[in-house]
């Protein structure tokens, strides 16, 4: 913070608030401490070193799509950094984590005592890297979500803080985050610079880190740091009476991930420790026989009433219950997306059902209510992942392994479904495809009984359909959208035309000695067949090379020739080139008597260039009236052949102008990809699904195609960002809906257990 503020950091004396009063750590907590900062750290640096070259290569890419040169020296700036400090960046961010870490670890923090002389005002560059780190940390939190709810949990349980926050753990991405930033900070690199490699750093560890804090989770289970994620608790008699077969079974699918499991399994014993063996009990001894130990009885005990067949019957039509009556759901509709697990949890069927039975309805109704708030998803075909309810939880108490493993077939097959959404547009295609996804889910609603066989079939099915409708559409979209870019390219190239045919022209002249006759003839006439040629085919175009090529060669033979190869070469090409020149001036409708004029005058220039050693012979003079009737000519060629407007191709809205610096949201809209999606949401409450078909390298302009890329629409890059910064466009992140649910998930029943 500058030394001018007067506003104090509520973040860092909410820390200092909560700090432990300075109790040091044992000698094996702090090797265990030191070992997770490593993995951490070392993990972090190992990939942002694997990633060095492709940020620079993003850097340099989005260096060539800024249109303003401020921008543009940012993103070399930090291009350079990356290319020749690497090293030395890296090495600082790592000094600096350990520096934070040992802090915590020996109890440094600052002290909650606050004095009114720190107060002070957050300067604009320290609130620019406030929020940029801000972003990163929720961003990075947010896709590890599941392993960080373990770790925060460990690392309290392990430090005796049992109030620890999310922010204040030392392997949290928070700690990361600022290590990185002070890291970079040490380059002695500008404000711009610092928030463009924080970003740049962020998008690369978005995707590692949760992979890290898995492994480090894994080593404190495999150091007996909450291996059951309950503190102060005991092992279950159950578990400690198990064979070695069975102990190892559970000890590698929690390794693998089975925390949430032994969440459903605390708060089935009351969240008090004590739970798991009374739930296992009341569930007929927890887990099952069947299928290798990993699924739930189901049963009650003493009645003999069994959940799980009950879900068989249910998913049938109605089940039996213990008192001899009957129990069915309500009917889901074609459009209905009702929870009715929700139903379930309040009907006389779960009277009977154990402890562990009934945490395990309310987790995969909760998961159900995520899915259903999933806004990205249609509700037609929400309703089809609403038939699927009774078989998800069947095969959740089948296979405990539906919690722990992200490619499990039940999820793959809701990701599957989820994922289709992009494919649903509201006509006679759409439909088709939603009549075909119905179909399989009524396919898994006749056949599946215990078998989770049948939802891999399934899971295949609808991703090869995804897949299909994937590969149709981009070559769809790449036939459509020919005409669209060419217009857009041809737009884009009128714009940029005057400036690129005027420099043509002063390379040609530059340092030749060139009559004013033939200058004026090319800044004032040629330049019309140049922007002609330019607009229509572009720099690389045959006409305009041909244009530039014959400009350069009539340049050339009025040129003075002092040497016989010389002029015998000027005898030789100039057929050739009068023929073109007279081309040229037809194509742009020169009139006849400035063309007459003109070439009568080249004719002499051309005899002088070979005249050796004697006076040129003088041009002939224009009278009075030739002056006022070539004047005349001139005007009225100008006023008939001015170059026509090309169709204008961006949005009705005019585009924003560009900031003095770029925020996350222009770098968002540059960092989309051919292919990507966006959900555009309208005044009228409609929304519109749109995929990235083209982007232009000259103007920024994007090009959008519909979900089945019959309809085209462009948009500039500001306006885009605009949009995305108002929640008038939203980038679709195709990642897994399960996993995403999951997260959630496990921070609601965190929640419940008095974590958080």
């Amino acid at each position: 913070m500058s030394e001018n503020s007067v506003v104090v950091n509520l973040n860092q004396f909410d820390r200092s608030r909560r700090a432990s009063s300075g109790a040091q750590v044992s000698a094996e907590t702090l090797t265990m401490l030191n070992d997770c900062r490593d993995q951490l750290i070392e993990g972090a640096t190992r990939t942002l070193t694997h990633q060095m070259e492709a940020m620079e290569g993003t850097l340099l890419a989005m260096a060539d799509r800024s249109p303003l040169l401020d921008t543009r020296n940012v993103y070399y700036g930090a291009q350079g950094t990356l290319n020749k400090q690497a090293n030395e960046l890296l090495s600082a961010c790592k000094d600096a984590y350990c520096l934070g870490f040992s802090k915590f670890t020996l109890g440094r923090e600052k002290p909650a005592t606050l004095e009114l002389s720190e107060l002070s005002l957050v300067g604009d560059q320290d609130f620019e890297l406030t929020l940029a780190v801000d972003k990163a940390t929720s961003r990075l939190r947010f896709n590890c979500a599941e392993e960080l709810v373990a770790l925060d949990a460990r690392i309290a349980h392990l430090t005796a803080r049992p109030n620890l926050g999310e922010n204040d753990n030392p392997l949290g991405p928070r700690a990361l985050c600022e290590a990185l930033l002070d890291g970079i900070t040490q380059m002695n690199v500008s404000q711009e610079i610092k928030i463009v490699l924080m970003n740049q750093f962020n998008l690369v560890l978005t995707t590692e880190l949760a992979g890290i804090y898995q492994a480090i989770n894994r080593y404190l289970v495999n150091h007996a740091v909450l291996p059951d994620l309950k503190a102060g608790t005991k092992a279950r008699a159950q578990s400690r009476h198990a064979p070695a077969s069975v102990q190892g079974s559970s000890a590698a699918q929690a390794a693998a991930g089975g925390d949430m499991f032994n969440l459903f399994e605390q708060l089935a014993g009351g969240g008090n420790g004590a739970g798991g063996s009374s739930a296992g009990a009341a569930g007929g001894g927890g887990l099952s026989g069947a299928a290798g130990g990993s699924g739930f009885s189901g049963a009650a005990g003493g009645g003999g009433f069994s959940l799980l067949d009950s879900l068989s019957q249910l998913q049938l039509g109605a089940m039996r219950l213990p008192d001899g009556g009957s129990f069915e759901l309500p009917i889901l509709e074609a459009a209905s997306i009702q929870n009715v697990l929700r139903s379930l949890q309040q009907s006389p069927v779960m009277q009977s059902a154990s402890p562990l039975d009934a945490v395990l309805v309310d987790a995969v109704a909760m998961l159900f209510d995520v899915v259903f708030d999933e806004a990205a998803i249609p509700d037609r075909l929400k309703a089809q992942i609403a038939r699927l309810q009774i078989p998800v939880l069947k095969a959740a108490m089948l296979d405990r392994n539906f919690f722990s493993e992200q490619n499990h077939p039940v999820r793959r097959m809701l990701d599957a479904i989820a994922t289709l959404s992009i494919h649903l547009p509201e006509n006679e295609a759409g439909n088709a495809r939603l009549e075909a996804i119905s179909s399989i889910v009524s396919r898994v609603l006749d056949t599946f009984e215990q078998d989770i066989a049948v939802f891999d079939s399934a899971a295949a099915e609808l991703e090869a359909m995804g897949a299909t409708l994937e590969e149709t559409l981009e070559e769809t979209v790449d036939v459509g959208l020919q005409q669209d870019i060419a217009q857009i390219k041809q737009a884009e190239r009128a714009e940029l035309a005057p400036v690129i045919v005027h420099d043509f022209i002063n390379r040609a002249l530059k340092d030749q000695t060139v009559p004013e006759a033939v200058r004026e003839f090319l800044r004032r006439d040629w330049s019309r067949l140049l922007t002609t040629d330019y607009i229509e085919e572009g720099e690389q175009g045959a006409h305009f090379s041909s244009s530039v090529e014959t400009m350069r060669e009539l340049v050339w033979s009025v040129q003075s020739k002092a040497d016989m190869d010389a002029r015998l070469m000027l005898v030789r090409i100039l057929p050739g080139l009068l023929k073109r020149l007279r081309e040229g001036t037809t194509k742009i409708n020169f009139p006849a008597k400035l063309a007459d004029r003109f070439y009568a005058t080249l004719v002499i220039l051309h005899a002088n260039a070979v005249r050796p050693n004697t006076q040129p012979v003088p041009l002939p003079e224009a009278t009075p009236a030739e002056v006022v009737e070539e004047v005349a000519a001139i005007e009225q060629f100008e006023a008939e052949n001015t170059v026509a407007d090309v169709p204008a191709t961006t949005e009705a809205e005019s585009e924003p102008a560009a900031p003095v610096f770029e925020d996350l949201f222009s770098l968002r809209a540059r960092s989309l990809n051919k292919g990507d999606w966006v959900e555009f949401h309208y005044e009228d409450g409609t929304i519109r699904w749109a995929r990235l078909g083209w982007v232009s390298g000259v103007k920024n302009t994007y090009l959008f195609s519909d979900q089945d890329g019959l309809n085209s629409f462009s948009i500039g890059l500001h306006r885009l960002a605009d949009k995305l910064r108002r929640g008038e466009a939203v980038l679709v992140e195709r990642k897994s809906i399960t996993e995403s649910a999951f997260g959630k998930l496990m921070n609601l029943f965190r929640q419940k257990l008095g974590h958080a």
